[in-house]
């Protein structure tokens, strides 16, 4: 097996500006290929330090609530000491004993997770005294300044002096602060448990967290920027039949997509790396070929990484959902809708099979459809079990949605040889009778029949002159060589599946400086896998920085706090079991705004 390391200098025939990620690519050729990726420099964490000069030591930005009280959580770096850590917050080696029962039997270690109380300075309430030094407390339910007095064993007066504020009452949830020389009982937690050095310890802090039940979602993100995390990327580059600088004479398209999809995910890490994130990146030439993974494996290639990203082919996804199941490893399947969740509660799905994005895709139609919704079908489809099966769901999200559960819908189909309407009983009817003359009419067409989806849009363009009309088509690519005046007329909203029917809005700042970043490292303009790349890769490593390590046991919050919206792939995760993992619920639409005469995602 050789493992190749090289700076990213001429990659596919592009030049590369310097950059600032750790990459490494492996394969098992013997021959070794004139391009690829990747060792590049200065995401190392410092090392070399004298055994003699202590670490410096920064305060930590995580915080947690414990019974009303504040604490930092410190997780302790190779060469700190407690007397630095106490220096660094503000309290004596004795209080970080007591509030950490472990220290009296044993010295820090590195990874040792530490409770530290949050200090604050304020002006003494006594003028010319200067000032005093006090810790903070979250006003918890039912709690009273006299019940709080008593945990501390000071005075009520004594809280009120250093806190005016309470004189219009107090509230949970707000901060009051103590004053600290005037506590009398002896503030103490429940120990942080110690661990082994080589043990992980973010999933110690995160434990930590979670015993707090005011923290919102039971974990609280803050920065690892002390953690080196190692992500694996696993694609079917085919070195072997692409070793030459000019891609253009060997690579085929099909191929060539992954490595556009590789380069949206160097600059996605690179991204991060100035937000302070360390990670290595591998990268895994799979070959297409189930038997090289399972060498990977065998030969612990894959071992202690942190997140998966890949691959992308069936009989390479069994092989690798298996491993990750196995060893709790965090695996994303990037580009295909075969089912890795199922029983795995350690893989994402971002993209969905058929009837799961059209299940999605009722819901969204449940929140926003209330009234006048009208669902217009090819009479051919009438008793077609797909047809039919979306009604029902449409049936079960409109309700769902309608606090008095009395939502529902109308549904009639074209016949195509007559160019007429009928009912669900076969009856002709005038379309005129179906549509609201006051208020906005919302029609549904589902079917992917372009003949069918023409002959309607302009019939029901003709409308427009009489009736608001809103049309929501489910398959973009009926759409598309349809005049855009009309679709225009129509307020026309498309469900849009990010790989089948990509949308890149190139009005978007942060689509512009991406394709910018893009052309300076390879002077060329990003595809659609490049796009797909950055996404996944930013949105999954910056969860890895923000969380840690257990990433499974915190996605209920990533939509609160991973505030990225996607250039291509947004990403929303849910799961429906305990033991499967979990499925994208996020949906783009489109909208064909009137008054601009654009096209913008609205979802």
């Amino acid at each position: 097996m050789v493992e190749l390391h090289c700076i990213l200098s001429n990659f596919a025939g592009y030049k590369l500006l310097p950059v600032n990620t750790i990459f490494r690519i492996i394969h098992t050729q013997k021959r070794k290929p004139a391009f690829l990726l990747i060792l590049v420099f200065m995401v190392f964490s410092p090392i070399g330090y004298s055994q003699f000069q202590p670490t410096p030591v920064k305060r930590s930005n995580n915080q947690i609530t414990i019974s009303g009280k504040n604490y930092f959580l410190h997780e302790v770096l190779k060469g700190q000491t407690l007397y630095g850590i106490s220096k660094a917050y503000d309290v004596s080696e004795e209080e970080l004993k007591t509030l950490n029962t472990d220290l009296f039997k044993k010295s820090i270690f590195p990874g040792m997770v530490l409770r530290i109380p949050d200090i604050v300075t304020v002006e003494s309430p006594i003028k010319g005294n200067g000032t005093i030094k006090c810790i903070t407390h979250t006003v918890q339910p039912k709690e009273t300044l006299f019940s709080i007095s008593k945990e501390y064993g000071i005075k009520v007066e004594e809280i009120r002096e250093l806190n005016p504020e309470l004189k219009w009452g107090l509230k949970t949830g707000t901060s009051i602060k103590i004053p600290r020389d005037k506590i009398t009982i002896t503030q103490t937690t429940p120990a942080v448990e110690a661990k082994p050095a080589e043990v992980k310890t973010n999933d110690a802090v995160q434990e930590m967290i979670k015993e707090n039940p005011d923290q919102p979602c039971k974990t609280k993100p803050f920065p690892h920027e002390s953690d080196n995390f190692r992500l694996a990327i696993l694609l079917p580059l085919l070195i072997s039949q692409n070793d030459t600088v000019a891609y253009s004479d060997t690579l085929a398209q099909e191929h060539f997509r992954f490595y556009e999809f590789l380069e949206g995910i160097y600059l996605a890490i690179d991204s991060l790396r100035l937000e302070g994130l360390n990670m290595t990146v591998e990268v895994f030439d799979t070959e297409r070929n189930a038997d090289t993974i399972r060498n990977f494996i065998n030969n612990n290639r894959l071992k202690g990484v942190d997140l998966i990203i890949g691959p992308v082919f069936p009989n390479e996804i069994e092989v690798v959902a298996e491993f990750a199941r196995s060893k709790h490893i965090p695996m994303v399947s990037p580009l295909s809708t075969y089912d890795v969740v199922n029983g795995n509660p350690y893989a994402f799905q971002i993209r969905n099979k058929l009837p799961k994005q059209i299940e999605l895709a009722t819901t969204y139609l449940g929140s926003k459809y209330k009234q006048n919704v009208l669902v217009i079908g090819r009479l051919p489809e009438k008793s077609n079990p797909s047809f039919t099966r979306f009604l029902d769901n449409l049936d079960t999200q409109l309700k769902d949605q309608d606090p008095l559960k009395k939502a529902s819908f109308k549904t009639i189909y074209f016949t195509e040889a007559t160019r007429s309407f009928i009912n669900s009983d076969s009856v002709k009817i005038d379309i005129d009778s179906y549509l609201s003359s006051s208020g906005s009419n919302f029609i549904i067409l589902p079917s992917e029949e372009e003949v069918f989806t023409t002959e309607l849009i302009n019939q029901l363009n003709l409308k427009t002159v009489t009736h608001k009309i809103h049309v929501f088509g489910l398959n973009q690519w009926v759409f598309k060589e349809l005049d855009l005046s009309n679709l225009y007329n129509l307020n026309l909203e498309l469900y849009c599946d990010f790989e089948e029917e990509p949308f890149i809005d190139f009005t978007d700042p942060l689509v512009l400086n991406f394709c910018r970043k893009y052309k300076q490292n390879w002077n060329i303009e990003p595809s659609r896998y490049s796009f797909q790349g950055f996404d996944i890769a930013f949105y999954f490593s910056r969860a890895l920085f923000q969380f840690g390590r257990n990433l499974t046991g915190n996605v209920s919050c990533w939509n609160q706090y991973l505030i990225h919206p996607g250039m291509l792939t947004r990403m929303k995760f849910q799961t429906n079991g305990t033991n499967n993992g979990f499925d994208n619920h996020a949906i783009t639409v489109l909208r064909y705004e009137k008054d601009q005469l654009v096209r913008k995602k609205v979802n």
